[in-house]
């Protein structure tokens, strides 16, 4: 039997030959883009951690970088805190509504080593609410991400006004009449009067230290002369600013009583000190509306001793921590106008020097000097960013819109920031220096003595109470 042997045509070996080098060129050209998108992933895996870390880990150059002089980009001013002003700056750079955006955008991809690769950055909350500059989400940069490649990273931090050391700081200082009162706090209360004389306070006075001594009550009513104090002793020793008697000027031996517009004052002299429990009576007096009241029992020192002191120390804070750089003026309060005792300077001794000469005298027009100040501040301040601090005992008495005043400061002035301290405040201070505080984008501390004045002062320039958990959300792309 004959056998045949297989034959292939020349056709058939070139076509089976073409498909076969189809096939190779399909597979290299799938493998490559495989292996492309895996090492573009990589690579924005890296790159966005690259950035985090520059970001985080850094408070950039120059320490006090803008839009206009950045050489390296950082938000960190203080290991682990996005120091706001910093991103501000940032924000700024990556703001898409800008006429010149594609230019500021393309200094943050160099600077920041992007590469080829996108960028957008947004702060939230640890729950993922976003956090709010003014009235606009923290973020910027291009958003409108359709990748092929993107990484995305989130790092913790904590969040706030940390020191900028480029400021202008405008220290307005009250010396009114009632910084010449106590003001280490033994007891405290608030409520409404009435007509009839009620048990407002009860305060036990310990046997030791013996000391000079006051009591205070202020009204809401800061212009009238509505109310009334009695204050009697653990032993039965009746003292008070009898209702025949509107001038108030005579409580007793060791005992000096005044009665000012809007609240009743009671001296007394370390001999008239008693251990035990101190109740303090109130009334309204002639008065048909709602009178709201604040009483405080307080040791020396003088109000006024005691916010030179602290007012001191943060000079030395300021001058230490800014090794000079910080400049500030000083005003204080006289009668119902303000009265600026010292232009913007670096000679802080010169600050102090005229802190020292304050005296305790006159109304509390607060409003006036948020004015003054302000229009000084935006007619002289040298520095990238201007701050105004009150520190007040009390509340408006010369007819001015606390209110108003903050707001003409910050949008019509652009003051950046108004910081308020109450210092041995009552209710209704409190409450305008609160408004005062939230339009000028910072807060409002309470201090009870010289102490907590003092660390509400640092805490300003600091920054500490306004700091925050957040999270910087990273996402680079191409």
């Amino acid at each position: 039997m004959g056998y045949r042997k297989a034959q292939v045509s020349g056709l058939d070996l070139i076509l089976a030959l073409m498909l076969f080098l189809t096939v190779l060129v399909l597979f290299t050209v799938l493998w490559d883009m495989v292996h492309y998108n895996v090492k573009s992933s990589a690579n924005a895996d890296l790159i966005a951690i690259e950035v985090a870390n520059k970001l985080l880990n850094s408070p950039g150059y120059p320490y006090d970088w803008n839009a206009t002089n950045v050489q390296v980009i950082g938000l960190s001013s203080e290991r682990g805190v996005i120091d706001q002003a910093k991103l501000e700056n940032l924000l700024d750079l990556l703001n898409t509504s800008r006429p010149d955006f594609n230019e500021r955008y393309d200094l943050v991809r160099e600077l920041l080593g992007l590469g080829p690769y996108q960028l957008c950055i947004n702060l939230t909350d640890e729950v993922g609410n976003p956090i709010k500059i003014g009235d606009q989400n923290a973020t910027g940069g291009n958003c409108n991400i359709s990748a092929t490649s993107a990484s995305s990273v989130k790092r913790t931090a904590l969040y706030g006004q940390i020191t900028v050391h480029n400021n202008s700081i405008t220290f307005i200082f009250d010396s009114s009449g009632s910084m010449g009162w106590y003001s280490t706090s033994i007891g405290y209360g608030s409520g409404n009067l009435t007509s009839s004389w009620v048990n407002i306070l009860n305060v036990t006075y310990p046997s030791s230290p013996t000391d000079n001594f006051d009591f205070v009550m202020e009204t809401n009513d800061s212009g009238g002369f509505n109310g009334r104090i009695n204050v009697t002793s653990p032993s039965g020793i009746k003292y008070g600013c009898r209702d025949s008697n509107p001038t108030c000027t005579n409580c007793g031996t060791g005992c000096t009583a005044t009665h000012y517009s809007g609240a009743d004052y009671m001296n007394f002299t370390s001999s008239r000190w008693e251990a035990g429990v101190w109740k303090i009576y109130g009334r309204k007096y002639s008065y048909t509306n709602p009178l709201s009241y604040d009483v405080m029992s307080q040791t020396p020192a003088k109000r006024i001793d005691a916010a030179k002191t602290a007012t001191n120390a943060f000079v030395d804070v300021v001058s230490n921590e800014s090794k000079g750089v910080d400049e500030m003026s000083l005003y204080r309060f006289n009668s119902c106008n303000s009265q600026r005792l010292r232009d913007f300077t670096t000679n802080y001794a010169l600050i102090k020097s005229s802190v020292n000469g304050i005296t305790a005298t006159g109304a509390t027009p607060i409003a006036q000097a948020l004015r003054d100040a302000a229009d000084y501040t935006n007619a002289s301040a040298t520095r990238n960013h201007t701050m105004i601090i009150v520190v007040s005992d009390g509340s408006e008495t010369c007819g001015g819109n606390v209110v108003s005043a903050a707001d003409y400061a910050v949008n019509t002035k652009k003051v950046e920031r108004i910081c308020t301290v109450g210092f041995a405040q009552g209710s209704t201070g409190e409450a305008q220096l609160k408004q005062a505080a939230a339009i000028g984008k910072c807060q409002y501390y309470a201090a009870r003595n010289e102490q907590e004045l003092e660390l509400a002062l640092k805490q300003i320039y600091f920054g500490q109470l306004e700091k925050q958990k957040v999270v910087l959300n990273i996402v680079v792309w191409r």
